[in-house]
């Protein structure tokens, strides 16, 4: 079980790189019952995995000590010569009392002076219950195969897993709200059972703001702490950004307009097309999925364009010749437009483009109502409205 927990601080790491300079000391002192006159090794979670820091010696009654300094929260760890491993989260100044027995080490540790490290070792410890569940429902799990079908057992384990991943969502939910000043929530915010975590960034994301907002202001320096808060504020704004596009090109909203020039030079609008429903696509000659794509809209065009289907094809190209020569290429008989100016288009930021090929679903109202329908997809769509 403690490969386990190294793992899951491995995937922490990921998302919350640490910080370990600083100026002020702590202290890790006391008895590890079983290693009397072996040698600890201190290691330290960073961004590219454990790193050794030291090799303390235990004396003869079992006693240790380790003194550093850490101006930031620090992951350590106590790796015994049976690779057993003890895990701290130690700020500046603690004076950290342990009592371990190694022979029961999930059991039997003592912890003060560090209460982050109390928090992660209950966090440890309702992990390490999570698995031994897990492990007796796999035996369960078998049994139910010997005395029933493989069907019924599947349907009983997912339920039971999915019972276990709602009660330790609970848990750490609840340990979020009463420990949210404490940098141990960023273990709890990437607890994991089985290999999955417990949290969703953006269904809990609410969770990931109180844990940034309590810790910014504590641990303004810590790169834990900072990478949280990076992520927190580009979220808001995806989620801003995201909500601008649904009030402007989202479904049921009146298509911004569009007035571009067509191959020859002269000015088409968008709404000129009003009456008939409109596939608005974005594409260009240098983009080979939209070329693949291009036959798809040639079946679609010549199916349905009798029944009051067109197609206005915005491309993003730079070079006149390449973008008139790939409509001839690709047969593209419909209205073409394009301003040539590349990802630098004020029409493609209007609708907030950001690959291609990308398209717009239009009604005859002028209205969006589907989006990104290519292949079969479209002529399913079509199919449902023309047929």
């Amino acid at each position: 079980m403690q490969k386990v927990w190294i793992n899951v601080v491995l995937s922490l790491v990921i998302l919350f790189s640490l910080n370990c300079t600083g100026e002020k000391s702590f202290t890790i002192s006391g008895k590890i019952s079983g290693a009397e006159n072996d040698s600890i090794l201190i290691q330290e979670m960073q961004e590219r995995g454990l790193k050794d820091l030291a090799t303390v010696q235990v004396d003869k009654s079992g006693n240790i000590y380790y003194t550093d300094t850490a101006q930031n929260p620090r992951f350590l760890f106590l790796k015994t010569k049976n690779n057993e491993y003890l895990s701290l989260l130690v700020l500046n100044g603690q004076d950290i009392k342990l009592n371990v027995d190694l022979s029961d080490i999930n059991g039997s540790i003592d912890i003060s002076g560090s209460p982050e490290s109390i928090l992660i070792w209950e966090l440890n410890k309702e992990m390490q219950s999570a698995a031994k569940y897990l492990d007796s429902l796999g035996q369960i799990y078998e049994h139910q195969k010997e005395i029933g079908s493989d069907s019924e057992a599947d349907s009983w384990l997912q339920g039971k897993y999915s019972e276990l991943l709602a009660d330790q969502r609970d848990y750490i939910l609840n340990f979020l709200n009463e420990n949210h000043q404490s940098p141990a929530c960023l273990m709890a915010l990437s607890h994991q059972i089985n290999g999955q975590t417990v949290l969703n960034p953006q269904r809990d994301f609410v969770y990931f703001a109180k844990v940034d907002s309590s810790l910014s202001e504590q641990y303004p320096e810590s790169l834990m702490v900072t990478t949280l808060h990076n992520w927190v504020v580009s979220y808001r704004q995806e989620q801003s950004l995201r909500s601008a596009q649904n009030q402007s090109i989202g479904i049921g909203v009146e298509s911004p307009e569009i007035k571009l020039p067509n191959p020859d030079g002269a000015i088409i609008s968008l709404s000129s097309l009003r009456g008939k429903y409109v596939l608005l696509d974005f594409w260009a000659a240098w983009c080979s999925p939209c070329r693949r794509e291009n036959p798809n809209l040639v079946r679609a065009y010549n199916k349905f364009n009798s029944k009051g289907f067109e197609i206005y094809q915005v491309s993003l190209d730079r070079k006149r010749a390449d973008w008139v020569q790939a409509i001839q290429a690709d047969k593209l008989n419909w209205t073409q437009v394009s301003d040539l100016k590349y990802w630098g288009s004020p029409v493609a930021k209007l609708y907030y483009i950001s690959s291609i090929p990308a398209n717009f679903l239009i009604d005859p109202e002028g209205k969006i109502i589907a989006t990104n329908l290519r292949g079969v997809l479209l002529d399913q769509k079509l199919s449902e409205i023309f047929n």
